[in-house]
């Protein structure tokens, strides 16, 4: 059966899974910090998603651009980006890698009703990440992308209201191959920097299935196959090299594992005569900077050896002059 690869009609209301940073829907009076709910909605038209499992976790609280993880995720250098519409759902999944690499307990678990609802309640403040499992529904299997969501104070409200999106393809009984793929950027400045491998954890449904390393010897690539299309999969790096962030992006059945270099230092400056080389921060390559041993000075006017013959026979002449003039004054007497 051939299969179809389409984002489907489900980008409900206008959300189109993008971070839900403010409340959604104003509905009752303030009330107590542990009192505020988040309803997942997962139907469109005569399509409704019933009995779809998602788990919700409590990530940590969000200042700015920057997240304050719990510290299960505090010791992961994650590349998030400004979360941004357009990088929220890259960091979702960034997130929702180490999630499973820490096996982070859940705040909350549930399944869509006949409604295609899912209502998560007794909540506190804080930034919550929704994932969601596949579903079949008749020949198609409906994919939910994953949704980070905050809940705080602001406004009134204390229901908030979810739409996730989905992607969609036609149930096939062919095995599917998986692709994780490893990528450096850096500019190729920080090459020394890079390990000569890195070590990538694969998780089935949650439980670590198998370990593969990555390295130029494998182009930094690894496939394997699975006839169970049904199961979730994840990618995570077990050791963020130093001075880079990690960040992790995949679709049905690629993953791709992104390390940035973002080490800054201090403009320091390393002389090995006769070369002088400048390092500075990774962003750029450093400036080459080659010195040789400078040539002589350009020679201007005459050289160096008449000098001496010139001077003695200046000597002689003024010696002769002299002398003439002592004979003049004895012929005038």
């Amino acid at each position: 059966m051939q299969k179809k690869n389409r984002l489907a009609g489900f980008a409900f209301a206008g959300f189109a899974g993008a971070l839900l940073m403010l409340p959604l829907t104003a509905a009752q009076p303030a009330a107590a910090a542990d009192d505020k709910t988040i309803t997942l909605t997962c139907r469109q038209d005569d399509t409704i998603l019933t009995g779809m499992e998602w788990t919700l976790y409590r990530i940590g609280t969000r200042h700015g651009a920057e997240i304050e993880f719990v510290p299960e995720l505090s010791a992961y250098s994650m590349d998030l980006g400004d979360l941004s519409a357009d990088a929220v759902d890259t960091a979702a999944k960034t997130i929702e890698s180490y999630i499973a690499a820490v096996n982070l307990p859940p705040a909350a678990q549930g399944q869509t009703d006949a409604s295609g609802e899912l209502t998560f309640s007794g909540l506190g403040n804080g930034l919550y990440l929704a994932a969601g499992k596949t579903l079949q529904v008749g020949n198609t299997m409906y994919y939910p992308t994953t949704l980070l969501l905050e809940v705080n104070n602001a406004g009134t409200g204390l229901n908030y209201d979810a739409y996730p999106k989905f992607y969609y393809t036609d149930v096939s009984s062919e095995s599917r191959r998986y692709t994780v793929r490893k990528v450096w950027v850096d500019d190729d400045d920080s090459a020394h920097a890079r390990p000569q491998n890195v070590t990538v954890d694969l998780y089935k449904d949650g439980a670590i299935a198998d370990t593969v390393t990555l390295s130029a010897e494998n182009d930094w690539e690894y496939r394997w196959d699975t006839l169970d299309v049904q199961s979730e999969w994840l990618v995570a790096e077990r050791e963020i090299p130093v001075d880079y962030e990690v960040m992790i992006d995949y679709n049905q059945s690629q993953f791709l594992i992104r390390n940035t270099y973002h080490h800054s230092q201090e403009t320091e400056v390393t002389t090995t005569p006769p070369a002088v080389t400048t390092a500075t921060t990774a962003t750029t390559p450093p400036p080459q900077i080659t010195t040789t041993a400078p040539e002589k000075l350009v020679q201007t006017g005459q050289l160096w050896w008449p000098v001496l013959p010139l001077s003695l026979g200046g000597v002689v002449l003024i010696g002769a002059g002299i002398s003439m003039r002592s004979g003049k004054k004895k012929d005038e007497t």
